[in-house]
């Protein structure tokens, strides 16, 4: 009973924009401002699947409160093995597992809260940061403090690789980095009829 999703032209705007920089291997920032329910979890898995044509692989960090199944299952459904979860209620030998699969490059797909930022991904073609405002990206209980928002910021431009931003309510630092035309700004600003 595999429904074929139809994109909506928003989404495959998106799609398309984000396409040429994965192709080019280019870094760039995108601020993705998209309502709840614009269809932005399929945006990412059809950028990963173009990241994953390329032989690269993908990070998608999202807040901690929303690692659900939701999310992670439509990664499950599409690319199966493929991808590998972190999060912080994980054991440390299943943490130690999903990092050993990571290494070996067994995992083209890592979505994880925070710390996922430094799982030992190579040649990383697309990092995604889910909900970009959440103030749980912020590291500040433990040393070192971070800013995953702005870490995977400095990674993609290590990596040559896009990083797109999004949120239905961004940051005020992040629209104003896309007002003055240092992140590009996307919208997403309908409901998709199957969310």
């Amino acid at each position: 009973e595999h429904t074929e999703l139809v994109l909506s032209e928003k989404q495959n705007e998106v799609i398309n924009t984000v396409s040429k920089e994965i192709e080019r291997e280019k870094f760039k920032t995108f601020l993705l401002h998209g309502v709840t329910g614009s269809g932005k979890t399929q945006v990412y898995i059809e950028l990963t699947k173009k990241v994953i044509e390329q032989k690269k692989t993908v990070l998608i960090l999202v807040p901690e409160i929303s690692l659900t199944p939701q999310i992670t299952s439509r990664f499950f459904n599409v690319f199966g093995d493929e991808v590998t979860v972190l999060h912080s209620r994980m054991s440390p030998g299943e943490r130690y597992d999903s990092w050993r699969r990571i290494f070996k490059g067994k995992s083209s797909v890592v979505i994880g809260a925070r710390s996922a930022l430094f799982a030992p991904l190579k040649k990383i073609g697309l990092i995604v940061i889910d909900e970009e405002h959440d103030a749980s990206y912020k590291q500040s209980d433990m040393t070192p403090k971070y800013n995953a928002r702005d870490c995977s910021i400095v990674l993609a431009r290590f990596q040559n690789c896009p990083v797109i931003l999004c949120s239905a309510t961004t940051s005020i630092e992040s629209m104003y980095n896309a007002q003055s035309s240092k992140y590009k700004l996307l919208e997403l600003p309908e409901r998709v009829d199957n969310a």
